[in-house]
């Protein structure tokens, strides 16, 4: 699609209008070229622009929840990017509801058994038909296999992928309109952020990718015997079906369970901050929308992550700068924490990285004025990196996703135990980071993995140790290397050097004669042209060069 077609669905595009323009958004739809969308009697109305971010936000949210499923997803990622959006609205857009109707069992069936090219009966033993969950993307059904294994199995909801094309191709142009009326918005890019909703949406409609996820965050974790990743049955997946192990449990944060089951909160707050820290600083490969109803407890406090939609990614030299950051926290050393945030940022050309570390800084010296243990570092990182749409300062969407999941992680952990240190956690997590980087193991794997790279060296590094052996077996006379060779060395410069310089007069002497006797011998010496006598001037030296080239002479140093 591209913003230049016309609208597909200008009755939607009617709708989508009407419902911001009731929530309060009035003022920019009448600036725009889609003000001939709105009924007459809106068209001529006078409406300031909304005052406060944060009864804005609250508006947005409705809106979002009136538009449906599209708008709600675009929420929900919007919610996790401060960099997209102003805080206030992040903060608002988390409380977004996602109740929809379910859809019924017969088109359960039906897209099974199109996905899976068999009946539903050849693949389950029983299939309860109401589902035990129901969203805008997708309900989920509890089965059981021919095997006799409990399952979960997540159901896309049908026709979503054409109303979510069909608001893709609206956002795309209302976007494209907000960026040119409103050049104020140009440092949130609208276009950008459509685009990027646009790429997680599509990822997170292929259920595939979400099962592989699934299976590289469980494999990931299989040392963790405090976390759990249900298993996923790719042979009964597809891009509209995802079959998983069936698990039981409770929301994280529900405490009268917690309390029920006899598990330890203050324990259970260190595992999930642990286990945040194990997959975004250690596997590079993280769980990124950590909220209670993704992670549920088991009746044995073990921890299960669930919907593997939204995952962040961190290359090792990310990685090693978030560790640095938190401990050049400890150091309080603020330009050093500025610039390692800095050095995070994907585009920093057309930004104001000065005024962006002024407004920063206060941001960190509040945590200087507290100790590790009292002040949240991942608030800290998250609020400073939600400052760089303000400054054109642009971040890897990966980076806002890991600074919020540890805002998230730290609240929760303070949520499940008030008394909850960031101290000990982050030693707890130290202690795992040394034994997993500094085992026998790892630096045996490392070393090995070194000489797989310069393999090619070391083939042929026999060769060169026998040449030098020979070398030193049979070396040259002291005296020899040290004059001789210093001798040769310093004649060729000096050859290089006279033959250079001659070369340059005798050119610079021709092309002086070519150019004065373009001017028609008007200057003369000792009654003859200029040009004729610096023309011959260059042939006798010429003819001398050549003469001594051929003879040795003090070209060839011979005269020392």
């Amino acid at each position: 699609m591209h913003i230049t077609n016309d609208i597909k669905d200008v009755n939607r595009l009617r709708k989508i209008l009407q419902v911001f323009f009731e929530e309060g958004f009035g003022h920019y739809i009448l600036k725009s070229r889609y003000r001939k969308h709105l009924s007459w009697g809106k068209r001529f109305k006078i409406i300031p622009p909304p005052s406060e971010y944060a009864e804005a936000a609250i508006h947005l949210r409705h809106a979002f929840e009136r538009l449906g499923p599209t708008f709600v997803k675009l929420g929900q990622l919007l919610s996790l990017r401060p960099d997209l959006v102003p805080l206030e609205f992040c903060r608002e857009l988390e409380h977004l509801q996602d109740h929809v109707p379910p859809f019924p069992y017969e088109q359960v069936q039906k897209i099974i058994e199109e996905d899976l090219k068999q009946p539903l009966s050849t693949i389950f033993s029983s299939f309860n038909p109401v589902p035990i969950a129901s969203a805008s993307m997708a309900q989920v059904h509890s089965a059981v296999l021919k095997s006799g294994q409990r399952v979960a199995v997540k159901v896309q909801r049908p026709g979503i992928q054409e109303i979510i094309d069909t608001d893709l191709d609206i956002l795309f142009h209302l976007a494209h309109s907000l960026e040119s009326h409103f050049p104020d918005t140009q440092n949130y890019r609208p276009m950008g952020v459509v685009k990027e909703f646009a790429y997680w949406t599509r990822r997170e409609l292929n259920f595939k990718i979400e099962a592989q996820s699934a299976q590289r965050l469980c494999d990931e974790l299989k040392d963790n015997h405090k976390v759990l990743v249900p298993k996923v049955y790719r042979e009964y997946s597809s891009r509209r079906i995802m079959v998983q192990d069936f698990v039981e449990g409770s929301k994280l944060d529900d405490m009268a369970v917690l309390k029920r089951n006899h598990i330890n909160p203050s324990r259970l707050a260190m595992t999930y901050f642990t286990s945040i820290l194990e997959q975004a600083l250690l596997h590079g490969f993280f769980h990124a929308d950590p909220h209670p109803a993704n992670i549920f407890v088991d009746k044995h406090g073990k921890l299960i992550y669930l919907d593997y939609g939204i995952m962040g990614y961190l290359p090792r030299e990310d990685r090693d700068k978030v560790i640095k950051f938190i401990v050049s926290l400890s150091e309080r050393d603020a330009d050093k924490s500025m610039d390692i945030i800095a050095s995070l940022a994907r585009d920093v050309s057309k930004g104001d990285v000065a005024q962006f570390k002024q407004e920063a800084l206060p941001i960190l010296e509040e945590i200087y004025g507290f100790s590790i243990a009292q002040k949240s570092v991942g608030s800290a990182l998250y609020e400073i990196i939600s400052l760089g749409a303000k400054y054109n300062i642009i971040f890897d969407p990966n980076h806002i996703l890991v600074a919020k999941t540890f805002y998230q992680a730290e609240g929760m952990g303070l949520k499940l135990n008030p008394k909850f240190k960031l101290r000990e956690g982050f030693e707890t997590f130290a202690k795992l980071y040394l034994k997993k980087n500094y085992s026998p193991q790892k630096i045996v794997g490392d070393i090995a993995g070194t000489f797989w790279k310069q393999r090619n060296l070391l083939f042929d590094l026999p060769d060169h140790l026998a040449r030098i052996v020979e070398r030193m077996e049979n070396p040259e006379p002291r005296h020899v290397f040290e004059i001789q060779q210093l001798l040769e060395l310093e004649q060729e410069f000096e050859k290089a050097n006279k033959r250079k310089t001659m070369s340059l007069i005798i050119a610079a002497l021709i092309l002086s004669s070519a150019v004065l006797f373009y001017m028609e011998g008007r200057t003369e010496l000792f009654g003859l042209p200029l040009s004729l006598v610096m023309f011959l001037t260059a042939l006798i030296l010429m003819f001398v060069f050549i003469i001594y080239k051929k003879g040795g002479g003090w070209y060839d140093g011979k005269d020392r």
